[in-house]
C-alpha cells in the first residue's frame, strides 16, 4: 500500500461507530495480528532507511540496515545491522548521536517498534474509534508507560481485522514544538511493515532541525 493511500484512510472523517462499540473489530484484529505474528517468527524482516537530518546548518545523511525479528508472544526485536552516516560507516550510536537521539533509551525513543505489534503489546490500551475509509476501521492504540510515542492510530479492516496502516503520535516537548511531524507506516499483508515515512521541522529562535528518513522492505533474495 502507498503512503498517500495510507494517510488518507488514518485522515477520512469518522462514520457511525459499530454497535457494539468496535469490541469485535477489535477482537478480530488482535486474532489477526497473533496469527501473522505466528507466521512471521519463521523469518526475519529486513528494512533500509535513508535520510537526513538538519540542525539549520549542516546535513548529515544517514542510512541504516535493521532486521525485525518476530516472536510468537508479540515481542519483536529491532536489530541494527550496519550503518552509514554521510557515506562512511558508522554505528548505532553514532547515527543516535547524529539524530539527536542519545539521550533517550532505546526503548523510549525508538519510533517505529511500538507500531509492529500493537495489539498483541501488554503496553498498549486499545481502544476502537469508528469506520474508516474503503472498508477500514480505525482503532487507537495508547502507549500505557513513558516513551517518546504516546499512541499508534491503527486503520484495520473491518471484516478480517488486517493491518493496512499506522500514524504513530509522538507525545512531549518535541511534539508541542513541530511545525511538522509525520510518522506513517504502511503494512503488507503478512503484517510486517513495507515503508514507514518519518519527518520532522521545528524552529524556535535561533535553533532549527529537520529530518525525513524512509524505511522500506528488503525483498528476500530467491531461492
Amino acid at each position: 500500500m502507498r503512503l498517500v493511500g495510507a494517510l488518507g484512510m488514518l485522515l477520512a472523517g469518522p462514520a457511525l461507530a459499530a454497535p457494539d462499540g468496535g469490541e469485535a473489530v477489535v477482537a478480530r484484529a488482535r486474532a489477526f495480528e497473533a496469527g501473522q505474528l505466528r507466521a512471521l517468527a519463521a523469518r526475519p524482516v529486513e528494512l533500509h532507511t535513508h535520510g537526513f537530518v538538519n540542525d539549520g546548518k549542516t546535513t548529515r545523511v544517514i542510512d541504516s540496515f535493521r532486521r525485525l525479528l518476530y516472536h510468537p508472544d508479540g515481542a519483536v526485536t529491532n536489530q541494527f545491522e550496519n550503518g552509514q552516516l554521510d557515506g562512511k560507516p558508522a554505528t548505532e550510536a553514532e547515527l543516535r548521536k547524529a539524530m539527536g537521539a542519545e539521550d533517550k533509551p532505546g526503548e523510549q525513543g525508538e519510533v517505529l517498534g511500538w507500531a509492529l505489534a500493537p495489539l498483541s503489546s501488554p503496553d498498549m490500551e486499545v481502544a476502537a474509534v469508528g469506520p474508516a475509509a474503503g472498508g477500514g476501521y480505525t482503532l487507537r492504540c495508547r502507549v500505557k508507560k513513558d516513551a517518546m510515542v504516546s499512541a499508534v492510530v491503527l486503520v484495520v479492516d473491518e471484516k478480517t481485522g488486517r493491518k493496512r496502516s499506522a500514524s504513530i503520535e509522538i507525545g512531549g516537548m518535541r511534539a508541542r514544538l513541530a511545525d511538522r511531524l509525520e510518522n506513517v507506516l504502511a503494512y503488507g499483508d503478512d503484517g510486517a511493515p513495507v515503508e514507514f515515512h518519518a519527518a520532522f521541522h521545528f524552529k524556535m529562535g535561533w535553533i532549527e532541525r529537520s529530518a525525513d528518513f524512509r524505511s522500506r522492505r528488503i525483498a528476500p533474495p530467491r531461492p
